[in-house]
């Protein structure tokens, strides 16, 4: 899922002196929108590299590019910012707050399961006051998917239902997106995949009015895995090629492989081999993620021999 820290904009703006609150962009997506033609991490760069270190400036500008990285799927360079990040002895809280987040997350898609729940805890504890403190709905969404990573399910879907309730006359489409995708999760995770589907749904007709490409985009891929972990190909070829079709190029070439493979393999279980190999082609093999590294050979396996009909399971 794509989880952006928006709440960090309330508080870098309550940080900053009246003159540039005026001038404060609402997250690292708006940012990268000013970067208009410049790539938005080389645009990050330069103006980290300019800001006075560990200003409230340079904290703002290194949250937008965590967030970045965790958005791009660009995990090794988000580990070794994090690593770092985390020796630092004296930040701010919500910056902190960030960190342990993504740390946790990091270290649980390593299976160091023990060094992730310590990290998740210390994230949930300030998250919860955090929460308290702004009573941003998004806290309790971002608490809930915490929850769902670490595998406490119940947990997480009490919080959701929690901030549906409490925010229930909420117009804000992030927050809307945000929460049906966590609810989705959830019911995914509870093999509840037909509630998992509707709530896909949810999520992107909360999104779709926004014109935020990079979340409309998460949005048709989310809900085209749902259809094709359904059994429902065709419904879930069209939402991936208009996942595919709202994706930037260089800024989202990670996650395109990711779907190119899911769209290979949809295509082999329809049978059809040709459309299968050919998706399969335009991958490129250095930037799929260690996590889709097993589906990408198992596919190269399975469609190599050209005599035989390949097993093109959902996993």
């Amino acid at each position: 899922m794509k989880l952006c820290w928006l709440v960090f904009c309330i508080l870098w703006t309550v940080m900053m002196p009246a003159a540039d609150a005026t001038e404060h962009l609402n997250d690292h997506e708006a940012f990268c929108q000013s970067a208009a033609r410049q790539d938005c991490l080389a645009l990050l760069q330069q103006q980290l590299a300019s800001a006075e270190p560990y200003s409230v400036r340079w904290y703002q500008l290194k949250s937008y590019q965590l967030d970045y990285l965790f958005d791009k799927h660009l995990d090794q360079p988000l580990a070794q910012q994090t690593t770092q990040l985390l020796q630092l002895e004296d930040m701010p809280r919500v910056f902190r707050t960030q960190l342990y987040f993504y740390q946790a997350k990091i270290l649980h898609s390593n299976g160091q399961l023990l060094q992730a729940q310590h990290y998740a805890e210390l994230a949930s504890t300030d998250l919860t006051q955090l929460f308290q403190a702004f009573a941003d709905p998004l806290r309790l969404v971002e608490l809930a998917n915490l929850q769902t990573v670490m595998g406490q399910q119940n947990q997480a879907w009490q919080l959701l239902m929690q901030a549906e309730a409490r925010f229930a006359k909420s117009k804000d489409p992030v927050f809307l997106f945000e929460l049906h995708t966590n609810k989705a999760l959830v019911q995914q995770a509870n093999g509840q995949m037909a509630d998992a589907a509707y709530s896909r749904k949810l999520a992107l007709d909360a999104i779709l009015p926004s014109g935020d490409n990079g979340k409309i985009s998460v949005a048709y891929g989310n809900l085209g895995r749902t259809y094709q972990l359904l059994g429902q190909y065709g419904l879930a070829q069209q939402y991936y090629q208009q996942a595919l079709a709202r994706m930037s190029p260089g800024a989202d070439d990670v996650r395109r492989q990711m779907r190119l493979l899911r769209l290979s393999q949809l295509h082999c279980q329809l049978q059809d081999l040709p459309g299968a190999r050919q998706l399969l082609a335009e991958v490129n093999p250095q930037l799929v993620e260690s996590t889709y590294q097993p589906l990408y050979q198992r596919l190269q396996q399975q469609l190599a021999d050209t005599t035989a009909q390949p097993q093109c399971g959902t996993d």
